[in-house]
């Protein structure tokens, strides 16, 4: 079930609508922390307009040697012709907007979806701010999601955003986590204790999904295995002062973390920025609870 997803749903529909009467493009940045249901959401969007518009769909890899213009690849293969040959030669971003307006303008209305741009190499960034200034020139709705928790001050991402938000052609949408409601809802066929269930996930759903799934007590693998590869991703001193928030819930007070982490404790603006952690009245702790089990 998608609950709790009729308003982005129809916002969704308005857009492409709106497109499809004025052949007046349109940008929508979808943005949500991680396994908040963007993915889904665009999927069931898409799948329902399938036979209304064209669908291109391209997405963002979290590679540590990303290559440049990686998710246009795939819409490039599916497309062909001249966009195919100019993303294929790894042509500047100037050339490759041109090729893709040519394309955009094939058949009316298309629908553009970039995934998790937080992850965008800077070509395909450069891409997305060239398009996003002539998008009123071609028929189509670009709809690109990020994971908004991740987006430090510094990130790429987080300066194209700020360039954008005067921008007319430019919508926004956040999804939310799920309320106490819909957590109970989805837990009801399952016989499990939902208030206990949302006490664990806050509302996220992709853990209270995959909790559900596992059945048992403890952590889902899926879910550990999602905690620990973001956690990877940090320093060595990142982690260490992740470990000492873990061990000390709900939330860790400075002056703790400090006896715990040691000069580890200078690296919590990277976990913040990681999305991991959260800043509490008296402290730090993580986002979500099963996160913090894992």
């Amino acid at each position: 079930m998608l609950l709790e997803r009729a308003a982005e749903l129809s916002m969704l529909v308005d857009c492409l609508e709106a497109v499809g009467r004025s052949s007046r493009g349109h940008v929508l940045l979808v943005g949500g922390e991680a396994g908040v249901g963007k993915t889904t959401l665009l999927r069931r969007f898409c799948d329902a307009r399938g036979q209304s518009a064209r669908v291109l769909w391209g997405a963002c890899d979290p590679l540590f040697t990303p290559s440049p213009l990686g998710p246009l690849l795939e819409v490039a293969e599916e497309s062909g012709g001249e966009l195919q040959a100019v993303v294929a030669r790894g042509a500047m971003p100037y050339e490759v907007v041109t090729a893709l307006g040519h394309e955009l303008r094939a058949r009316t209305p298309t629908l553009f979806v970039l995934e998790d741009v937080h992850w965008a190499d800077e070509a395909t960034l450069d891409v997305l701010r060239l398009l996003t200034r002539r998008v009123e020139t071609v028929p189509a709705l670009v709809v690109a999601s990020y994971r908004d928790d991740e987006l430090d001050r510094a990130h790429p991402l987080r300066i194209m955003l700020g360039e954008l938000a005067t921008s007319r052609t430019v919508g926004r949408m956040r999804l939310g986590r799920l309320s106490p409601g819909a957590v109970t809802r989805l837990a009801e066929p399952y016989g499990v204790d939902a208030e206990e269930l949302y006490r664990k996930t806050a509302g996220n759903p992709f853990f209270v999904v995959e909790a559900l799934a596992a059945g048992a007590e403890g952590i889902p693998d899926t879910v550990r295995d999602a905690v620990l590869a973001r956690a990877a991703r940090l320093s060595p001193e990142g982690a260490a002062l992740l470990e000492a928030v873990a061990v000390v819930p709900p939330q860790a007070e400075p002056w703790l973390l400090e006896a715990l982490a040691g000069d580890a404790a200078d690296r919590l603006g990277e976990c913040l920025a990681s999305g991991m952690l959260v800043v509490e009245s008296a402290g730090v702790a993580f986002r979500h609870e099963l996160a913090r089990l894992a």
